[in-house]
């Protein structure tokens, strides 16, 4: 854990400092983006005649507090042991200060919703009640969170909403004991020996050692430290709990706390003089999200294979969402299944239904964000809705608007009224994918 103490340079930082460092940039920030909604997005009109009346929904948790203090402890270690040799640069300097900071922010709330995160949240509630008005009727909402805290409290915000709206909607809470269907990642010996196979992990070595991130490195580490520190660096460093901390290493380490920050509010930032931008330029940003987010490519994206393991394991949580909505089509009683879990859920579950932009694979472990992008995927927050509607007229097809993040998508299917799909096609396609991935869907008796 950082110890906090007081920074000498903390004054001189304050005359310095900038609005203009605030400034919002162009950047990329892999699965620890936070969520983005552009209000002036296209909303495709649902065919005449046509209104929604149910929605089957995943969602990630909102924006947290970093995981654990690894980062934070490699960082603040090697910066005081430069500190004490008087080996740091001002932007170096800060650099202590702006960690001694975040460390103070993050202290007992490790894993847990900021409230940027909280506020996403509701908000993402607050618009599918808004842009569905003809869904919800306050009948029934069933949820299913993952027994993760920040997974059972971004159910609670959603949920909020909806009670708010509707106060006595009634809201069957599913049990906890659910958890293969959310995170089917910890239930799979098979995807445990992917995981931790040597063609993924050589692969994460391949984009880490590779010669343009420890040029990179190189690049950052100048701007922190002084020459003669670095040549230090760069033969390894041991410190606490770890024996030997590279200029790679310390740099991963400071990159990942700077795509941590994603987490709170910008107003948050500028009352405590937090911004990393000034350490990274656009080409090692992009870089080194290339290097920190493969291993979720390799891990709960297409990877080598995109109907490998890593996404095969979502087919049980396809088949629930398939059986739900059949028996909502029948019985007409629900408004929405409402599920939340984690990026891990996420990924694999786009990937499987082939959601443009989800499944290609990469020819190259370097080339992968050309094909697969996560701030684009599983950004905090990240959701994907199935929204049904159905004809005032008798004996027209039931028909699916798909929404990746709220923003309609393409699924490889045949449509004649794009982004509207029949649910028969849908389900017949999905059907014969789950059968040649070996899972049968056998449609739920109420549903029939």
């Amino acid at each position: 854990m950082v110890t906090v103490r007081f920074c000498k340079w903390f004054t001189v930082f304050l005359c310095a400092f900038s609005a203009v460092s605030f400034a919002q940039q162009s950047i990329i920030l892999g699965s620890k983006t936070a969520y983005q909604y552009d209000t002036e997005q296209k909303i495709t009109p649902a065919p005449v005649g046509y209104v929604a009346f149910y929605i089957d929904h995943v969602g990630r948790h909102g924006s947290r507090y970093i995981s654990k203090s690894k980062s934070e402890d490699i960082a603040y270690q090697i910066l005081s042991m430069a500190e004490k040799q008087d080996q740091l640069t001002n932007l170096g300097k800060d650099l202590l200060r702006q960690i001694i900071r975040i460390s103070e922010l993050n202290k007992n709330h490790y894993g847990q919703l900021t409230d940027l995160g909280r506020k996403d949240i509701a908000l993402i509630s607050q618009r599918m009640l808004n842009n569905n008005p003809t869904v919800f009727n306050g009948k029934e909402i069933d949820v299913v969170s993952s027994s993760s805290p920040r997974a059972k409290e971004t159910a609670e915000i959603f949920v909020s909403s909806f009670k708010s709206k509707y106060p006595n909607i009634h809201v069957t809470q599913q049990p906890e004991d659910q958890q293969t269907l959310l995170r089917f990642f910890d239930y799979s010996p098979d995807y445990d020996e992917y995981k931790h196979s040597k063609i993924v992990k050589n692969a994460v070595k391949s984009v880490e050692n590779a010669p343009k991130t420890q040029q990179i490195s190189k690049q950052v580490a100048k701007k922190i430290f002084v020459d003669d520190f670095i040549q230090k660096l760069d033969s390894g460093i041991e410190v606490v709990d770890k024996p030997s901390v590279t200029t790679r290493d310390f740099v991963i380490a400071i990159y990942q706390l700077y795509q941590e920050l994603q987490a709170f509010s910008p107003q948050l930032l500028k009352d405590n003089y937090l911004d990393l931008n000034s350490y990274f330029s656009v080409d090692e940003n992009t870089w080194l999200n290339t290097v920190v987010t493969a291993k979720n490519y390799l891990e709960i994206g297409p990877a080598f294979d995109a109907n490998g393991i890593q996404i095969k394991i979502a087919a049980p949580l396809l088949w629930d969402m398939l059986n739900t909505a059949d028996i909502a089509i029948a019985n007409n009683n629900i408004d929405a299944n409402l599920r939340f879990a984690h990026a891990e859920t996420i990924s694999p579950l786009a990937t499987l239904l082939e959601i443009e932009g989800t499944s290609t694979v990469a020819e190259s472990i370097f080339d992968y964000y050309a094909v697969w992008q996560a701030d684009k995927i599983i950004p905090m927050g990240a959701n994907i809705q199935w929204i049904f509607y159905k004809s005032e007229q008798a004996n027209q097809p039931v028909l699916v608007k798909v929404l990746l993040n709220e923003r309609e998508v393409h699924l490889p299917i045949k449509s004649a009224q794009y982004p509207y799909y029949r649910w028969s096609d849908i389900k017949q396609f999905y059907t014969d994918k789950l059968n040649k991935l070996g899972l049968s869907y056998v449609p739920s008796p109420a549903a029939n």
